[in-house]
C-alpha cells in the first residue's frame, strides 16, 4: 500500500525546515498566516502535519519566509 505523502518522512522533514526557518526568523504562526491570507489554525495544521501544502501553498509560503523559487526547490532538494 502506498504511503500519503502528508505521513512521508520526507515532508515530516520538509515541514521541520520550514518551521526552523519561521521560528529562526521570530515569526509567529499568526504573523505568517495573516501574510498569506490563511487562518492561525490552517498554518497551524500545515507545521503539524495534519494539512498537506499544495505546490502553489508551499512557493507562497516559502515566498512569505523570505525565499526565492530557486531557493524553495533547494529546500525541496534537501529533504
Amino acid at each position: 500500500m502506498v504511503k500519503k505523502t502528508i505521513y512521508r518522512a520526507e515532508y515530516r522533514v520538509l515541514l521541520a525546515k520550514l518551521r526552523e526557518l519561521r521560528e529562526d526568523q521570530g515569526l509567529s504562526q499568526t504573523a505568517i498566516a495573516k501574510s498569506l491570507g490563511w487562518s492561525q489554525q490552517s498554518f497551524s495544521a500545515v507545521e503539524a502535519g495534519a494539512r498537506r501544502l499544495d505546490v502553489i501553498e508551499f512557493f507562497e509560503l516559502a515566498q512569505a519566509l523570505g525565499l526565492d523559487k530557486r531557493q524553495a526547490v533547494e529546500l525541496l532538494l534537501d529533504v
